[in-house]
C-alpha cells in the first residue's frame, strides 16, 4: 500500500471515530458506564473469592452474582439517600437565599458599604431553588438511564464466559497472541491500579470530611461527603470544587464565619494530605500520564462528554498511550503523552 493510500486511510478512520464520539455520545456513554460496572463487579467478585472459606468453594457463576447484587444495592441506596437529600435542599433553598443576603450586607458592611443587599437586584439570574430542581431533575435523568446501563452489564456478565474463547477463535499465531495477552495485562493492571487507588482515596476523603462537616454543623453532610467522594474521580479541578461547595454552603447557613472557615481548612488539609501526597506515592509507575496531558484530556473529554467524560478521561488516556505504543506509526504520539517519555 502506498504512503499516501495510508495517510488517506487513517485521516478517514480518524474521522470517523471523531464524529462517532461527538455524535454517538447517547450511545457511547451508556456502554461504556456499563463496562466501568461490569469492571466494579468482576473486581469485587475477585474480592470474594479471596475469601479462604469462599474462594475455593463456591461457584464462580454464584460469587459473581452476589458480587452484583452487592454492587448494585449499593449503588441504589447510595442513589436513593442522595435524591432524599436534594429533595430537602430544595425545599429549604429560600432560607440559603435569605442568608446569603445577610452575609454579603454584613461583608460589604465591613468595607464601607451600607446599603442592604437584595440579591434580585444584583442578578436576575440567580435562583438557588432553579438550580436545585435543574440538578434534581437531571438526577432524574442519570436514574432513568441506569436502567439502560443495566442491561448492558447484564449482557456483558452473561457473555464474559465467551470472551476467551473469542479470541483463540481469532487464529492468532503464538507471538500475536503473547501480545495481545500482554496489552490487555497491561491495560487491566494500570486500569485496576487506578480505580482501587482513587476509590480508596475518595472513600477516605469523603469519610473524613464528613466528619468535618457534621463537626461545622453544615446541612446535608452526607450530600457534601458523597460529593466529594464522587468529584475526587475528577482531576485537578474535582478536589477544588469539592470544597469550596460545601464550605459556601456554610457561609450562606450561618450568621458567623467560624464554619466556613472550619469546612474550608478542614477539607481543604484532607485533599492536600490525601490527594497531593498519598495518592501519588500510591499509584508508583502505574499511571504514564504527563500532568498536562491530564489537564488536556480533562477539558476535552468534559466539553465531549460533560461530567461522564471528566470521570473516565484519565483511564480512557491510559487506553489509548497503551494501545498507541503498539504500532510504529503512533508510537510517538503514546511518547509524547507519557510523562517520562517512557513506553
Amino acid at each position: 500500500m502506498l504512503p499516501l493510500q495510508k495517510a488517506t486511510y487513517a485521516c478517514l478512520l480518524f474521522c470517523m471515530i471523531l464524529c462517532l464520539i461527538i455524535y454517538g455520545k447517547g450511545f457511547l456513554v451508556p456502554v461504556i458506564l456499563a463496562f466501568v460496572l461490569w469492571y466494579l463487579i468482576n473486581a469485587v467478585n475477585q474480592l470474594i473469592r479471596m475469601i479462604p472459606s469462599v474462594g475455593t468453594k463456591a461457584p464462580s457463576g454464584l460469587t459473581l452474582a452476589i458480587a452484583a447484587i452487592t454492587v448494585l444495592m449499593i449503588t441504589v441506596s447510595a442513589g436513593s439517600l442522595i435524591g432524599q437529600q436534594i429533595n430537602a435542599m430544595v425545599a429549604t433553598a429560600p432560607d440559603y437565599r435569605v442568608n446569603l443576603e445577610q452575609q454579603l450586607t454584613r461583608i460589604l458592611g465591613g468595607i464601607g458599604y451600607r446599603q442592604p443587599v437584595n440579591l434580585q437586584s444584583i442578578t436576575s439570574e440567580l435562583d438557588i431553588s432553579s438550580y436545585l430542581g435543574s440538578l434534581l431533575s437531571s438526577f432524574s435523568a442519570i436514574a432513568r438511564q441506569f436502567l439502560l446501563v443495566l442491561l448492558y452489564t447484564l449482557f456483558l456478565l452473561v457473555e464474559q464466559h465467551t470472551f476467551s474463547r473469542k479470541i483463540a477463535a481469532l487464529r492468532l499465531n503464538k507471538e500475536r497472541k503473547m501480545k495481545l495477552a500482554e496489552v490487555l495485562d497491561k491495560i487491566n493492571r494500570a486500569i485496576r491500579t487506578y480505580i482501587g487507588v482513587k476509590f480508596a482515596a475518595s472513600l477516605a476523603t469523603g469519610l473524613l470530611s464528613y466528619v468535618v462537616i457534621q463537626l461545622a454543623g453544615v446541612d446535608f453532610a452526607l450530600f457534601w461527603a458523597f460529593l466529594i467522594f464522587v468529584f475526587n474521580f475528577i482531576p485537578t479541578i474535582g478536589s477544588i470544587a469539592a470544597t469550596l461547595f460545601p464550605s459556601l454552603i456554610a457561609l450562606v447557613q450561618f450568621e458567623y464565619l467560624t464554619p466556613f472557615f472550619i469546612v474550608l481548612v478542614g477539607v481543604g488539609a484532607i485533599q492536600l494530605v490525601i490527594g497531593g501526597l498519598l495518592e501519588p506515592r500510591l499509584y508508583g509507575n502505574a499511571l504514564n500520564i504527563s500532568p498536562f496531558v491530564v489537564v488536556l484530556t480533562l477539558i476535552l473529554w468534559g466539553l465531549l462528554w460533560g461530567i461522564v467524560g471528566m470521570l473516565l478521561c484519565v483511564p480512557i488516556t491510559v487506553i489509548m498511550i497503551t494501545l498507541f505504543a503498539q504500532f510504529p506509526t503512533t508510537r510517538p504520539i503514546a511518547v509524547l503523552l507519557s510523562q517520562r517519555g517512557r513506553v
